[in-house]
């Protein structure tokens, strides 16, 4: 009687032991995973580590476009501001105040040869027929009765604008060669030892000698230890840009020749 009664009680002590071994291994995996059922945590930590560490993909830098139509003069934009408008005026004056003493005297006029008064009644015209030529009209090429053919009309170029033509550098005028180092002595005696070698303080300099049209002034930017700029001086019929370059004590600069269909700094310079 009594082992019949031990035998069943053993059993069920066993079943409920492995039950709870059962559980606890449950619960031990249940906690090695995240609570949306992902990796385990410490795989995740891993992960974002991993993906701080990488380094960003370079930067590949956008090719500048070639122009397919003449850039214009910038001052004949009917979009400028009034103040921008107001500054072209400005740097107009300061172009042709410089520009003065490079011009020369101007070209003697004409000397006047006094009428007479001629003797008895002037002539009177020749008689010009009215009547119409007989016949038919001469065909085109053909001598005309009444004198040579009519020269034909050429035809209008149908030769697209071609950019490399545009930028080749060309020959300054003789004002443009003589104004260009008026402009560069007014700059390096507001520069040379007095402003930083840095693009934002020559910039200041520049537009306080009048040189602050955005579309007149390309830089200044560094280049190889220097802070360089390029000036369009290109006024009434002009060509003259001007490039300069600051070390921190001196200034140097390059004058060339440009199109007004291309910026200045597009300008293919001679070897």
């Amino acid at each position: 009687m009594t082992s019949s009664l031990v035998t069943p009680l053993r059993n069920r002590r066993v079943g409920a032991a492995v039950a709870a071994a059962l559980c606890a291994l449950a619960l031990t995996a249940c906690g090695t995973e995240t609570a949306g059922g992902g990796a385990p945590a410490g795989a995740g930590a891993r992960s974002g580590a991993a993906q701080v560490a990488a380094p960003p993909p370079a930067a590949t830098p956008t090719p500048t476009p070639t122009p397919t139509a003449p850039v214009g003069d910038p001052a004949d934009d009917p979009r400028l501001t009034p103040e921008q408008q107001a500054a072209e005026f400005r740097l107009l004056e300061l172009a042709v105040d410089l520009a003065e003493p490079c011009a020369g005297d101007p070209p003697p006029l004409p000397v006047e040869i006094p009428t007479t008064e001629p003797d008895g009644p002037p002539p009177l015209p020749a008689e010009v027929p009215t009547t119409e030529p007989e016949g038919p009209p001469p065909a085109k090429g053909e001598k005309s009765p009444s004198g040579p053919p009519l020269a034909e009309e050429e035809p209008p170029s149908a030769k697209p604008w071609d950019f490399e033509r545009a930028r080749q550098e060309t020959e300054l005028s003789a004002v443009d060669t003589c104004v260009a180092p008026l402009h560069g002595k007014r700059i390096a005696k507001a520069l040379d030892g007095k402003a930083d070698p840095s693009p934002a303080s020559v910039e200041k300099v520049l537009h306080s000698l009048g040189y602050d049209i955005d579309y007149r002034l390309h830089g200044p930017q560094e280049v190889n230890g220097k802070v360089e700029f390029t000036l369009d001086l290109r006024f009434m019929g002009g060509e003259l840009c001007l490039t300069g370059r600051y070390d921190g004590t001196r200034t140097s600069f390059d004058p060339y020749g440009a199109s007004m269909e291309v910026r200045c700094p597009d300008v293919k310079r001679r070897a």
